[in-house]
Parts: structure tokens; sequence; C-alpha cells
């Protein structure tokens, strides 16, 4: 455990003592019961003066997080809340270690990150926060897409079922909802609904998962490949996922799951199917025996997702 200051920077000595102090907390270079240095001591070795230690130190009692024994010096507090354990503490540091990274990507430098999460969390300042609908055509692409959207941006995301929008968009319940965003191939239909409301409609590619294409391209030339996709319209742009992928060496098809007749077909003639996430269980249960079936999802391009980033940033 080693103390360091920044004196160039305008956040001030005493404060950056005490975070230094919690962060040691956290990282378990300071444990309950262990003695801190004396102000004198570490006032000398910081180069200042011993009255910001004092501050600091004072501070960190009013706060129950280090304690003075009169006569003895000062110690961390033996009751602290309980330790939540070193994996969850390491965590915390990767996803801050994570968030300085992101912030000089975006221009910005750790005093600005810690300005607006400063800001934010302790004066309840900035955003309120957007609220933003993801509408998707099936259940299992629905909940997909919100959990990575919700991954990725940092903002909470409802899920609606395009069948379900113009109900969640009715007079009472659209006030509710900043920015609506679909896959490109819904985007006409959403637009429809949610531009006469004057709401905010972004459309992101989906593209497929890497580790689908990377099974895909695994399989010998001239291997027959199905593809059953959930509705008519996504059979086209699985088709078009496939060539811009560079997927040359298969033979394949790709038929809707609400054709019954092709998809009996299909099954008796493959030996290799690769249902949608909307799909793909029901597949299983009807795929003859020695028919491989694996899972070809999509995934949102990262492009796109960082302009929705960039949309929500600008916006707030």
């Amino acid at each position: 455990m080693e103390f360091q200051l920044n004196k160039k920077t305008e956040f001030p000595i005493y404060q950056q003592l005490k975070e230094q102090i919690r962060y040691f907390l956290l990282n378990g270079d300071l444990q309950p019961g262990t003695k801190l240095p004396p102000p004198k001591d570490l006032a000398g070795y910081l180069r200042i003066n011993k009255n910001t230690v004092i501050v600091a130190y004072k501070e960190l009692e009013k706060e129950g997080v280090i304690v003075t024994k009169h006569g003895q010096g000062t110690y961390v507090s033996e009751n602290l809340p309980p330790d939540p354990g070193f994996k969850r503490k390491q965590a915390l540091i990767e996803l801050a270690r994570e968030a300085l990274e992101r912030a000089r990507e975006l221009g910005f430098g750790a005093e600005e990150l810690f300005t607006v999460v400063f800001s934010q969390t302790v004066l309840g300042l900035g955003p309120k926060g957007t609220r933003v609908l993801f509408v998707e055509c099936n259940p299992p692409d629905v909940d997909f897409y919100v959990a990575s959207l919700e991954k990725e941006i940092r903002v909470p995301v409802e899920g609606c079922l395009l069948a379900d929008l113009a109900d969640r968009m009715d007079d009472r319940a659209a006030p509710d909802v900043d920015v609506v965003v679909t896959t490109f191939f819904h985007v006409e239909d959403v637009k429809a609904i949610c531009e006469p409301m004057d709401k905010k409609v972004i459309a992101i590619m989906p593209a497929p998962e890497m580790s689908a294409l990377l099974q895909v391209g695994q399989l010998p030339p001239g291997t027959k490949v199905g593809f059953i996709c959930g509705t008519a319209g996504s059979t086209e742009a699985m088709s078009g996922s496939l060539g811009a992928a560079g997927i040359r060496h298969i033979d394949y098809d790709c038929i809707p799951y609400s054709d019954s007749e092709a998809v009996a077909k299909m099954l008796a003639e493959v030996k290799v199917v690769a249902g949608c996430r909307s799909v793909v269980e029901e597949v299983r249960k009807i795929a003859p025996p020695g028919v491989r079936v694996m899972e070809f999802g999509n995934v949102l391009e990262k492009g796109g997702v960082e302009l929705l980033r960039k949309f929500l940033l600008e916006r707030d």
C-alpha cells in the first residue's frame, strides 16, 4: 500500500487521501483494525501540511470508516459493512477500468468521468433516465436483444413485440417512451406506428453471431444446409447475411418455419439445419434422427449500437 497524490489536478488533496483509503479497503490493502499512519508521518511522506491529513481523517471518522483511539492512534473501523467478497470487489474495480477506457475512447479524461459520476450519484444532477423501447417480432429475440442492449448502452430498455406495439403506444402510454429501437427488418412498420406520435425511431442491423458463422464455416464444402427462419421476411435477410459473411462453400436454402411443407421437405433432405433463435427449439423437436440442429442467431451490429449510444449521449 502506497499513498499517492496528484497535485496537478483540481481535486482537493484531502479528498484524494479519503478516496485512497476507501480504495485500499476495496482492493484489500487495508483491513478492519489496521492502524493508519499518524498525520504527521503521512504528511511528511507526501510533503503536504499535516492539517490536510487531519481533515481527511476527521471526515472519514465522521463517516464511520476509521476510529481514533486516544493515545494509540487511528485505525480502520472494526464495524464496517459486511465484506462483499474478493471476486465482487475485483469485478467492481474492473468495471471502473472499463468505464475509464470507454471515456478515453470518447475523448474524455478521468476527471470528466469522475465529475459525471459524482454529479449524478451524489448531487442527483444529469439525465433522469432516457426511456428506450426495443421492438421485435418474437419473444426470444426481444429478450436477447434487450439484455444485450442494456449491457452495451447502460440504460434500461423495455422490450415490446411488434404485434403489441400499437397498444403499447396508445395516447395514454406513449409519453413514457423517448426512443424506439428496432431492427431494419421491422423499421417501416415501427415508423408507421411511432412517427405520427413524434417518437424517434432508430434501426440497427442484425448480423449473425460469430460463433454461428464459425460453425457454418467449418462445415465441409458442398454440405447441404437448411436455414429455418421465424418469418418469411427474415429469410431474405438471412440469405443476405450469409452472402455478406462470405458463406459460399455450402449448398443452402432459407425458408420460413411457417411453411410446414417446405420445412418437412428440407428436414428430409439435409444433414444440417440451422434455426433462428425464435424457432430453433421447435425445429429440434421435429428434426429426424441424424440431422444436426444448430442455432443460428443474430446479434445487433456493433456500429449501430455505437450510433445509438452516441445519440443517447447527445440527447442527454
